[in-house]
């Protein structure tokens, strides 16, 4: 496995939209239930309850989350940090769709070219060096 990549499970191909909205909620936070990210996830519109729950156990039999049994409800955290995860995803793009090959995603993220993301390529320009 590569360096930087996802240890827990498969590798992750990438993640579904209602999965990447629920792990937003649950990344940088210690332990959260599922009516907890329902809750959050209801003020930007109606999502039944039970579907957060199955997302959450799928994320968990993943190896994203790590779930505990608390009284009734289960506590989950998250497994693994955002950028192991867009690590693994970027690593899966760049084996399997792109031959190997990091050029195609490096002449896309060239694109965005703000001052402080230009600075920060010249900071790994230089890491890249040594």
């Amino acid at each position: 496995m590569k360096k930087g990549a996802v240890k827990r499970g498969a590798d992750i191909n990438g993640l579904s939209s209602i999965e990447a909205e629920v792990m937003q909620n649950i990344w940088g936070k210690k332990k959260i239930t599922v009516r907890e990210v329902h809750e959050t996830m209801l003020e930007k519109g109606y999502i039944p309850y039970t579907t957060i729950m199955a997302v959450m156990n799928s994320l968990a039999q993943k190896g994203l989350l790590k779930q505990n049994k608390n009284g009734k409800a289960y506590l989950y955290s998250a497994a693994v940090s955002k950028n192991e995860v867009a690590s693994s995803i970027i690593d899966n793009v760049v084996d399997r769709i792109l031959g190997g090959s990091a050029i195609p995603i490096l002449r896309h993220l060239l694109k965005l070219k703000t001052e402080a993301e230009v600075n920060e390529l010249l900071v790994l320009k230089e890491k890249l060096r040594s």
